[in-house]
């Protein structure tokens, strides 16, 4: 007995690009491009941390800790960027852990924002936009 393909009881899939895929790696890529790019600024800023305070203390004078101030902000900025950065790499594996330790970074970096830095909407937006559109993907499923 000779089977056609059209009466094969196994489904043959046809190849092809899934849109949503593509759509979605072009979003994570620009998150993983955004956070890391920080990530590698804040390890400068921790690397020449001696230069820059040497440069401040003639301006600061009454501030004995200053270089310990800014390494400390150099290395919980490198350290957070960091674990956003590996979020969207887990996230990108379609691993939905990577999405939750992306938040959470991200929750704590807006947070810190907001505590210590002067209002600025562009930092905010980008950071709300990326939570938001990353949150669309994982809740939806569209990246999975």
């Amino acid at each position: 007995m000779v089977v056609n393909e059209s009466e094969s009881l196994v489904p043959v899939k046809q190849a092809g690009i899934r849109k949503k895929l593509f759509f979605c790696r072009i979003l994570q890529t620009m998150a993983l491009t955004y956070f890391l790019i920080l990530a590698l600024l804040f390890l400068a800023g921790l690397i020449y941390s001696v230069s820059i305070s040497d440069i401040l203390s003639a301006y600061y004078n009454d501030q004995a800790n200053l270089p310990l101030y800014f390494k400390s902000n150099a290395l919980t900025g490198f350290i957070l960027f960091l674990t956003a950065s590996a979020g969207i790499v887990l996230f990108m594996l379609r691993r939905k852990a990577g999405f939750y330790i992306f938040f959470a970074a991200s929750v704590v970096i807006f947070a810190l924002d907001l505590s210590f830095l002067v209002f600025d909407w562009l930092r905010y937006l980008v950071h709300s936009g990326f939570i938001f559109v990353l949150g669309i993907a994982h809740f939806s499923k569209r990246c999975y």
